[in-house]
């Protein structure tokens, strides 16, 4: 058992490790393709000129290639679209070929003026097709390369960010803070509101049994998400009584468009986490959560106290929120808008997600 602990640690580590150096492991690849170059043209012209056309080639290759697999790679990853980016390889492809081979011209007329001797392998008589050919294929494969060590990082990432959103789900699904207060409110209503004790009762396991089970699927209906969060916003303002203004409103076209599980609690629980309370004047909770014709939309807003620091509001919610800006690029990306806006004494939060149309019988 340790063992194959050990070996899973070891291999995360190398994972991270990899991440961690990617770009300079990159600049040791272009550094090794200058000196294979080197070498090779080195056995047919002066140690100064294969220097400087290696270095030269690496050099009109390496921004198409780092734009290609840095830019539009990740950018068709995101997108999940193949074809554009094929198009856009053989396309870049042929722009690098074509300035390598000016490349080889302008060495070629250096040589003829006797700024370099001349050299066996540009004096050659191979036709202009067959030397485009040659730099296109060796091009290409230079960019297929970069290209595949690019998406096999990025796999790795998406791997990390996956097993950290699937971590923090698992860690959000009881919330000892939240369980003790609503444990000991109960305790406290039992003895003077019974009725009321058993209702927040009944509430409290739909959330959890909601949380243990549903919380594990890939997708739950809105429906089933909704009624999670008004059992929420229910425990939270019997809880607070008069304190609090809660106000709610619920407009849902389609209860069985699917959702991701626990994506919207993060926000819900923030607004009471973070909500003004005192004796002198009374805090607000205002919920709007829309869904209509394959998008649906969440509006959050609080009141707060003015006089919070930053860095304390900041560690208090910055962690859920940014976890679930990372499931929301993973699971709807470009089809999803979070907007947090923040005052003095207001803070609101406004999701939109679009193209919800897994629907279930």
């Amino acid at each position: 058992m340790h063992t194959t602990l050990g070996k899973y640690d070891y291999l995360c580590t190398m994972k991270h490790n990899f991440l961690e150096r990617f770009d300079r492991y990159i600049y040791w690849i272009w550094s090794g393709l200058w000196l294979v170059l080197f070498i090779q043209f080195s056995h047919s012209s002066t140690v100064t000129e294969a220097a400087l056309m290696s270095l030269l080639y690496v050099a009109t290759l390496f921004p198409f290639t780092t734009f290609l697999s840095k830019n539009l790679l990740e950018k068709a990853m995101r997108k999940r679209k193949l074809l554009p980016f094929i198009l856009q390889l053989i396309f870049i492809t042929l722009i690098a070929t074509c300035l390598s081979i000016c490349v080889f011209i302008v060495f070629n007329y250096l040589e003829k003026t006797g700024i370099f001797p001349r050299s066996p392998m540009l004096s050659g008589e191979n036709s202009i097709l067959h030397d485009f050919a040659g730099s296109f294929v060796s091009a290409l494969l230079i960019n297929f390369g970069f290209c595949g060590l690019r998406f096999f990082a990025e796999n790795l990432k998406l791997q990390k960010v996956l097993i950290d959103s699937q971590l923090q789900i698992l860690q959000e699904q009881i919330n000892p803070h939240f369980m003790f207060n609503v444990l000991n409110h109960v305790n406290v209503l039992i003895r003077k509101e019974p009725d009321l004790a058993s209702t927040v009762l009944v509430q409290y396991t739909n959330i959890l049994r909601y949380q243990l089970y549903s919380g594990k699927k890939d997708f739950v209906s809105v429906g089933q998400e909704v009624g999670f969060l008004k059992d929420f916003i229910e425990v939270e303002r019997i809880r607070w009584k008069n304190n609090l203004d809660v106000e709610c409103s619920w407009s849902v076209e389609d209860d069985n468009a699917m959702l991701s599980p626990l994506l919207l609690i993060t926000f819900v629980e923030n607004a009471f986490k973070h909500v003004s309370r005192s004796k002198t004047e009374k805090g607000y909770v205002r919920i709007d959560l829309t869904q209509r014709d394959g998008e649906l939309i969440l509006f959050v807003e609080n009141s707060k106290y003015a006089d919070i620091p930053v860095v304390e509001k900041r560690e208090a919610s910055g962690i859920g929120l940014e976890n679930i800006r990372k499931r929301l690029e993973i699971l709807y990306p470009d089809r999803y808008h979070l907007q947090i806006s923040e005052t003095d004494t207001v803070y609101s939060v406004s999701l939109s997600i679009t193209c919800i149309i897994h629907t279930v019988g």
